[in-house]
């Protein structure tokens, strides 16, 4: 019997690996699991698995990417903007405040090349800041970028990189400094004479945006450290309002850490002057978030804002005091947003009437309310407290005013590290609540509705949780009996009354406070919360 020899296709492996047979899903799903160095071995082995990796690679890596002003970096933003490709897929930049600090100020380097390695980088971020090119490679970029949807200012290394472990979404450029240098640069707490880094980059930020004509839909400050974007930051200058003024009506989330200026400290009135106007020109907002610096002194320079923030000057409704026909160089008039969804408050202390009407201005849209790192201050006509009384807590009638029927939209409620004082205005008395947690849900249940404020040895009872988000039914039950859920384990009273003083255990937290109007308000007081 003749032999035939076998057909080379028929011996050869076949070109449709098993990979590039495999459904998109699952090949997804498997290289989701590999690091970062693998994956691009993947992608290199043929065109097909390179083509089936392109979407998620692209998403995953140029979706949203970080960089710093620094030549090397903002130079691949630019060439990442003219990709044909890789272009499209860029929607969010994000722009750190990663410092190269002055040569002076780090350990002498044993090695030479680093050192000088170091002194050029310096010398390359102190220049494109001065000489404007740091500007124009960002109106560059940002022209090219289409579909760009949100630029962001933070202070940190994004830890969400999961596939390679410990990993940090760090600001291109920020791991080859360190190689080359020795150093890392600065991202951490400022130092005296620096806190201003992050305002300026906010301004050229917004500048670049306007000179290349962008309309991104969000602008993000997100910062962790002690540090903040001043007021003149906000500055929207005459000469800049015909390019600024369509990037910020187009907005729809604003999201800002604001500090005051220390050189008009003791004016109150016209602290965040600049970020009033700025805000003034945002009226298709939908998001908006207002977090301050961190501080240890209460001096009211907050509050202020809030009280503009809830004031209209609509026939009526409420208004600070003094804003009705006053110096608009001054005083702005109050903004409206008719179309605000969300709005998100943090790091401040308030007085508990503020916040109630702030949220009931904003009532007839608001559908997502979030409160973090907010302390509530409350005065009451109380000579004594009773440590038993629920009702004494401002956060308890503040969250019950959040009902339905003032809320209509109202479908999720976000809390998160609260705590709270009220003050006698009789007798000196103050009653703390330095930790305002929420019971364990299981534990809850187990109360059946009894009030968990009391219990002094909560923390030992249950686990409190500091953080807690309500949605559809259970917001409604919580807002109807917010005390089943509330635990204030640490709660205490200073300053009580000399034995002798009559107690009065009835609790009068309707009474209003030193800036409250006499009850012509048409909306009333509400509980504010975020």
């Amino acid at each position: 019997m003749a032999t035939t020899t076998p057909n080379m296709d028929t011996q050869a492996p076949s070109s449709q690996s098993y990979l590039t047979r495999m459904p998109q899903e699952v090949l997804t799903r498997i290289t989701y699991f590999v690091r970062t160095p693998d994956l691009c071995n993947a992608r290199l082995t043929c065109k097909s698995l390179e083509n089936a990796l392109y979407y998620s690679f692209a998403h995953e890596f140029f979706r949203k990417k970080q960089f710093m002003i620094y030549g090397p970096s903002l130079q691949v933003l630019v060439d990442i903007s003219k990709h044909p490709s890789l272009s499209h897929h860029l929607k969010h930049v994000i722009i750190g405040t990663d410092q190269i600090i002055p040569p002076n100020r780090i350990s002498a380097a044993t090695d030479d090349q680093k050192s000088l390695n170091w002194h050029l980088a310096y010398a390359d971020q102190q220049t494109l800041l001065v000489s404007g090119r740091a500007r124009d490679m960002l109106v560059e970029a940002f022209k090219n970028l289409r579909h760009l949807e949100t630029v962001d200012l933070r202070d940190f290394h994004s830890s969400s990189r999961t596939r390679d472990g410990n990993a940090t979404w760090s600001s291109y450029g920020h791991n080859t400094l360190l190689e080359t240098t020795g150093v890392k640069p600065f991202t951490g707490q400022p130092r005296a004479g620096e806190e201003d880094y992050p305002t300026r980059l906010f301004a050229l930020i917004t500048h670049a945006l306007a000179a290349a004509k962008a309309r991104p839909q969000g602008i993000e400050v997100v910062i962790r450290e002690n540090w903040a974007v001043r007021d003149h930051g906000f500055l929207v200058p005459t000469y800049l309002e015909p390019d600024l003024l369509p990037v910020l009506a187009d907005l729809k989330k604003l999201h800002v850490v604001l500090d005051i200026n220390k050189v008009t400290y003791g004016d109150v009135d016209i602290q965040y002057l600049f970020f009033k106007k700025f805000l003034a020109f945002t009226p298709n907002l939908t998001w908006l978030r207002i977090n301050f610096r961190r501080s240890t002194s209460y001096h009211g320079e907050e509050e202020a804002l809030l009280k503009w923030l809830a004031s209209s000057l609509r026939p009526g409704t409420w208004s600070s005091p003094g804003l009705i026909n006053a110096d608009p160089s001054r005083f702005p008039p109050p903004v409206e947003l008719h179309h605000l969804e969300q709005l998100d408050i943090g790091q401040l202390s308030v007085s508990a009437n503020t916040l109630t009407r702030l949220f009931r201005k904003f009532s007839p849209t608001l559908k997502v309310i979030s409160l973090r790192r907010v302390k509530l201050q409350h005065n009451s006509d109380q000579h004594s407290f009773d440590m038993g009384d629920d009702e004494q807590n401002p956060w308890i009638k503040l969250l019950r005013s959040l009902k339905k029927e003032s809320f209509p939209h109202l479908r999720e409620l976000s809390l998160s590290l609260l705590d709270a004082v009220v003050r006698s205005n009789t007798s000196g008395a103050t009653l703390h609540y330095p930790v305002v947690g929420f019971v364990n849900p299981d534990q809850a249940e187990k109360q059946n509705g009894i009030s968990a404020t009391g219990h002094q040895d909560l923390e030992e009872m249950v686990k409190i949780i500091k953080d807690r988000t309500y949605t559809g039914l259970k917001l409604e039950a919580f807002l109807s009996n917010p005390t089943a859920d509330i635990a204030t384990p640490s709660k205490h009273i200073t300053g009580v009354p000399t034995r002798g003083h009559s107690s009065d255990n009835e609790s009068d937290f309707d009474s209003v406070d030193d800036d409250e109007e006499e009850s012509n308000d048409d909306d009333g007081s509400a509980a504010e919360d975020e």
